[in-house]
C-alpha cells in the first residue's frame, strides 16, 4: 500500500487535453443532469458545511476507486477475458474519475474550494497466491463488483430516500446510474464464465473458501456496525448526510436479498460462506 497526497482540481475546457476529457465524459453520461445550481437559502449553514465535508471525502474516495478498476483491467488481460469485458472495466475506471469530478462540483456548489487536497491510500488488488489468472480475476470481480459495488448502490438508494435537495439528488442520481452498472458487471462476468466454472468445480470450492474471508472484510469495512451515533437535523436529512443508524440494516438486507442469492445462481454456496465468514487469524 502507498499513500498519495492527491491534489484534485476540476477540469476546465481550455486545453486540448481538457477538451478531449470533456468529450469522453459527456459521451459516457448514463443520465441527464436536470438541476445545475445549488440554493443554500433553505438550509442551516452548519448543515451545508457538513454536507460539503461529506462530498469532499466522497470525491477523494471516488478518485481512489479508479485505481481498483485499473488494476482489475490488468488482471482481466492476464485471465484472457474477452475484449468487451475488459473494455467495460476500463470504462468503470473512467466512471470513477467522472464521479470525482461530480463530487468536486458538489463541493464547489456548496461553497467549497474547487481545489481539494487529501491523502488517499492506493492498495494494489490482491494477487491471491496460488490462484490461476482466471480464478484471481473472478475473485476480484466478485469482491469488487458483486459485493462492494452492490452495497454502494444500496447506500445511494438509501440516501435518496431521505434526500430532498434537488441539486444533490441530481448529483447522487448521476453517480448511482453508473454504480448500478458496476454492481451488475460482476454477475454478468460470472455468466460469461459459467461454462468455464462448470468445467472447474474445484475453482467454485476455492471461491467459496475465499468468500468466507471476503464477506468478513466486507462486513468490517461497509456494514456501519459500531459507527458512533449522530443526531441529524432535518436539514442534514434533506442534504443527504447519512444516518449511521440506517447503515447496518441497508448492509445486511443487501447481502441477504441481493448478493447471496445472486452468487447462488452460479452454483456458489454463498449462504454457507456468509454464515461461516471470518477473517484469517
Amino acid at each position: 500500500m502507498s499513500v498519495v497526497r492527491a491534489v484534485l482540481a476540476l477540469p476546465g475546457d481550455t486545453s486540448p487535453i481538457e477538451q478531449e476529457y470533456r468529450a469522453i465524459a459527456d459521451s459516457m453520461m448514463r443520465c441527464t443532469r436536470v438541476v445545475e445550481t445549488f440554493d443554500p437559502s433553505p438550509y442551516d449553514p452548519a448543515a451545508v458545511e457538513r454536507a460539503r465535508a461529506m462530498w469532499r471525502v466522497r470525491m477523494l474516495s471516488e478518485y481512489r476507486s479508479t485505481t481498483v478498476f485499473s488494476d482489475m483491467v490488468a488482471q482481466l488481460v492476464e485471465a484472457n477475458a474477452s475484449i468487451d469485458a475488459t473494455a467495460v472495466v476500463l470504462r468503470m475506471a473512467q466512471d470513477e474519475l467522472r464521479h470525482a469530478e461530480a463530487c468536486g462540483k458538489a463541493v464547489a456548489a456548496l461553497g467549497g474550494d474547487m481545489r481539494v487536497e487529501g491523502d488517499i491510500d492506493v492498495v494494489p488488488l490482491a494477487r491471491h497466491r496460488g490462484a490461476s489468472p482466471e480464478e484471481r480475476a473472478l475473485r476480484n470481480v466478485i469482491y469488487g463488483c458483486c459485493l462492494s459495488e452492490v452495497v454502494n448502490c444500496a447506500r445511494f438508494v438509501d440516501a435518496l430516500d431521505t434526500m430532498k435537495d434537488p441539486f444533490l439528488r441530481d448529483v447522487t442520481r448521476q453517480l448511482l446510474s453508473d454504480e448500478v452498472l458496476h454492481g451488475q458487471f460482476g454477475f454478468h462476468y460470472l455468466e460469461a464464465w459459467r461454462g468455464w466454472l462448470d468445467q472447474h468445480p474445484e475453482v467454485i470450492l476455492s471461491i467459496e473458501r475465499f468468500l468466507r474471508h471476503g464477506f468478513a472484510v466486507l462486513e468490517r469495512q461497509l456494514s456501519g456496525t459500531g459507527a458512533p451515533p449522530k443526531t441529524l437535523t432535518a436539514d442534514d436529512h434533506a442534504l443527504g448526510i447519512p444516518d449511521p443508524t440506517r447503515l447496518p440494516d441497508s448492509f445486511y438486507q443487501t447481502v441477504a436479498g441481493a448478493i447471496v442469492p445472486g452468487l447462488e445462481r452460479f452454483g456458489i454456496d454463498a449462504t454457507k460462506a456468509w454464515r461461516e465468514r471470518k477473517t484469517e487469524s
